[in-house]
């Protein structure tokens, strides 16, 4: 499927290079979080993981999904879409979720979970030279990323047909195993509160909208790649292999959940990697302990290429050039490795709140394209009203760390806010003070025949 007289017929995709497409989105985005964690939510639901998994769907599936749909209305990808609410929120907004992703936590948390899979399956754990190991196994990881992404044409073939089929096969065994043979009874949900809105929030953390943001340039490569520049269909193969790359992987994750749902009663304090690895070591032996290890690298590599890759185009289009998409590259690959060997544990610690500052603004500038697209200053004041609460909602989490227990005072007073839905009254009324702010700037209006942009 290289070649565009292999997969396109006119203006047209085959129904091959759809499912190809289709199958690499659901790998870029299907990392170790989403590897992962699901299991553990599943365990959590209990006999009522269906309900968690509603919830889920909706945060983790349809709003990643509403992400290229939004590439497709705004005409192209982070930078872009970024730019439609102004410099400064291209400047703190894109340069905090380009850092977040890729060399401060996105990339080195893949590098991280592959070296803890690895390091298990063959001992180094315990080894004497166990850094040295390390080190140099974070130099190989990084130099097979970069040999998948250094021709953003290619990758997408790349990734189908080398990591995702082993990827995919390991998953269905796995899963296929676990409804066959469950390993045991499951209990009733092991929190208070609404099983749906548990599920819902818990979808959150894949970050995988925040993601699809960037994810969307690799893709309108490729699609442009098989039809050539001049398509006016990209847009729609964009949306249409987004959302069948979500459905592929929102089965996979509701296999999960039932799988972790049977390790409710028999592992209740086990969670995330443990929890998955010992299910396969009690269900099918060390054998296959050691083969969900390997499927973990894989999907950590596939997770990390895409993120090194949408890293390096937003660098590229914001340097307006100067600044090339391999050297962009290059450049994330080594802050990367710098801050996986140099401690990730502690930066994790400090930056996981910046997730907090990242995803309402994502949220509201996904929902105003696909929905309000015609209103740009509804746009600007709903993005720039969610980062100021991202923004308080980050300093609520660092304060306690500096000493200061209550975070900020009334924060948790706003309604939803412990459901983790606080951002919305943020949203709302700042799309209306937008609106009648910038009305004179109402200058965007969305042109169905406008193509995205990289």
């Amino acid at each position: 499927m290289s070649g565009q007289s292999d997969s396109a017929s006119g203006d047209k995709l085959s129904k091959l290079a759809i499912l190809v497409i289709a199958i690499a989105i659901f790998s870029m985005h299907f990392g170790a979080g989403c590897m992962l964690w699901p299991t553990t939510w599943g365990r959590n639901a209990g006999s009522a993981w269906p309900f968690a998994f509603m919830g889920f769907f909706i945060s983790g599936i349809i709003l990643p999904w509403l992400g290229y749909l939004a590439v497709s209305k705004g005409g192209g990808p982070l930078y872009t879409l970024t730019s439609l609410v102004g410099k400064y929120f291209t400047l703190i907004f894109g340069t905090l979720t380009v850092a977040m992703l890729s060399a401060f936590f996105g990339v080195p948390r893949m590098s991280a979970a592959s070296w803890d899979a690895f390091s298990k399956v063959t001992s180094l754990d315990v080894a004497d030279s166990t850094f040295l190991y390390s080190v140099i196994f974070q130099l190989i990881f990084y130099a097979i990323t970069f040999w998948f992404l250094y021709k953003e044409t290619k990758i997408i073939d790349k990734l189908t047909r080398i990591l995702v089929p082993a990827l995919i096969l390991v998953e269905i065994i796995m899963i296929g195993y676990a409804v066959i043979h469950p390993l045991g009874p499951q209990a009733p949900p092991n929190f208070e509160g609404s099983v749906i809105a548990r599920g819902f929030v818990d979808g959150y953390q894949t970050i995988d909208l925040i993601c699809a943001l960037m994810f969307a340039s690799i893709i309108i490569v490729d699609i442009r790649h098989r039809l050539g520049p001049t398509t006016s269909r990209l847009n729609f193969y964009l949306v249409l292999t987004g959302l069948l790359g979500f459905l592929i992987m929102s089965a996979i994750q509701c296999g999960e959940m039932f799988r972790g749902s049977t390790a409710s009663v028999i592992l209740p304090d086990v969670h995330y990697a443990k929890l998955s690895a010992t299910i396969v070591l009690e269900q099918m032996g060390t054998a296959a302990g050691m083969g969900f290890n390997l499927c973990l690298i894989l999907a950590c590599l596939t997770t990390a290429i895409g993120l090194i890759s949408g890293c390096g185009r937003f660098l590229a289009s914001a340097t307006k050039g100067r600044l090339s998409y391999i050297a962009a590259c290059i450049l994330t690959s080594i802050c990367a490795i710098l801050t996986s060997i140099t401690g990730l544990a502690t930066i994790v610690k400090w930056v996981t709140p910046v997730l907090q500052l990242i995803y309402p603004p994502a949220i509201a500038l996904t929902l105003c394209l696909c929905f309000l697209t015609p209103y740009l200053g509804g746009m600007r004041g709903a993005c720039y009203a969610t980062t100021l609460y991202g923004l308080l909602d980050a300093l609520h989490l660092w304060l306690p760390m500096l000493g200061i227990a209550d975070g900020i005072p009334g924060l948790a007073r706003i309604p939803g806010q412990a459901d983790g839905l606080g951002f919305v009254w943020f949203m709302v009324v700042g799309w209306l003070l937008g609106h009648f702010v910038f009305w004179k700037e109402e200058r965007y209006v969305f042109d169905p025949t406008k193509q995205a942009a990289v």
